[in-house]
């Protein structure tokens, strides 16, 4: 899976190159209240990659830190969960041990 994102993210990298390369004009960019002087288009086109690439991450890391915590939850709740198993059948061993000793149905047919 790995290589196939590094192969795709490869070729994304080559098309941005090349659409920089090919498109070398200045342009004017308009942003709600901004507006820049004339910039090359490549250098538009590259930081829009930068600051998609950088919103890609921070909803990556979010979403791993939110993963994270809750294995780290559901850790914890399997220990405690297997502590309280532990405990119960330390309980059953000890309760059993103070039943008296049954017969069994077997051993009451072979008693005269």
């Amino acid at each position: 899976m790995r290589v196939l994102i590094f192969v795709l993210m490869t070729i994304l990298s080559v098309m941005l190159v090349l659409f920089g390369v090919q498109n070398p004009q200045p342009v004017v960019v308009r942003f709600l209240t901004f507006t820049s002087g004339p910039i090359s288009l490549s250098l538009v086109m590259i930081l829009a990659v930068i600051a998609g690439a950088a919103l890609v991450g921070l909803l990556m890391g979010y979403s791993g830190v939110r993963s994270s915590l809750r294995t780290r939850r559901l850790s914890k709740q399997q220990a405690a969960l297997e502590q309280r198993i532990a405990a119960l059948e330390q309980e059953n061993t000890q309760l059993r041990a103070r039943l008296p000793k049954q017969e069994s149905p077997a051993d009451r047919r072979h008693t005269p």
